[in-house]
């Protein structure tokens, strides 16, 4: 419920709690989350504060308004914002929705040959591999594939993992100041092991994310890919419109 004493305006407590219910799948794929009357007896709010709390949602495209009928569930994905270098964890523990995190993977192996020239150049012949897999609820959402050089070995376990993000890790235990990341973000299907880690058949769509990033020395800390079933993630970006553009 809301909290009418808190800083954070009413309608985003509204929308938060409105995203969580949806991305734990309390209504369903396409269900009836109800009406603005409904739903502003039930957070005990005006209507306007419901009204911009739907159209929050509305814009990530999350729920479609139907006159007459009420709000449903349009998707239930995950929305990044693209504003910083973030994975599920980060976007599920500001909804307060529980992630289960599991590290079947944290040993050292041979640098792949698919990774980046530039990449293995800088690693070596061997890297610190870490794989995690991210779910909400018992099902997977999210495959984190992640490479990074042979001296991180040792210096944290699986259970640290799953407690933290290897960025939380870096910082707090390593001492290690972040500097920027790089992205490249694709559709793709769903292969080997991220279709068995996901659950999913072959070739399923997924979107994937490449990730470099690197110390505030500009030193390579980290090469990932990320990938998220297409239906349970979204990337939602605010430009500006260049008034200039012919």
């Amino acid at each position: 419920m809301v909290d009418k004493a808190a800083s954070v305006p009413l309608y985003k407590q509204v929308a938060n709690e409105l995203r969580k219910e949806i991305i734990t799948n309390r209504y369903g794929e396409h269900g009836r989350i109800g009406t603005h009357t409904e739903l502003a007896e039930r957070f005990d709010v005006s209507l306007i504060t419901i009204r911009k709390a739907i159209q929050l949602l509305e814009q990530d495209g999350i729920v479609n308004v139907q006159q007459g009928k009420g709000t449903f569930v349009r998707h239930s994905a995950l929305v990044d914002p693209l504003k910083n270098l973030t994975g599920v964890s980060n976007l599920t523990d500001e909804l307060s929705v529980r992630t289960e995190v599991s590290v079947p993977i944290l040993e050292l192996c041979k640098t792949p040959e698919w990774i980046p020239r530039d990449v293995r150049s800088i690693f070596g012949r061997t890297a610190l591999h870490v794989l995690r897999i991210s779910s909400i609820q018992g099902t997977p959402v999210a495959n984190t594939d992640m490479y990074l050089p042979a001296h991180f070995a040792g210096k944290f376990t699986k259970e640290e993992v799953e407690r933290q993000t290897i960025y939380q890790i870096f910082q707090n235990k390593l001492g290690v100041r972040l500097g920027k990341g790089r992205q490249a973000i694709r559709a793709a299907g769903a292969t080997g092991m991220v279709a068995k880690n996901l659950r999913l058949p072959e070739n399923w769509p997924v979107l994937q994310i490449e990730r470099k990033a690197y110390d505030v020395d500009g030193n390579l800390i980290e090469y990932m890919i990320l990938s998220y079933e297409a239906s349970r993630y979204a990337f939602v970006v605010e430009m500006e419109l260049n008034a200039g553009v012919k």
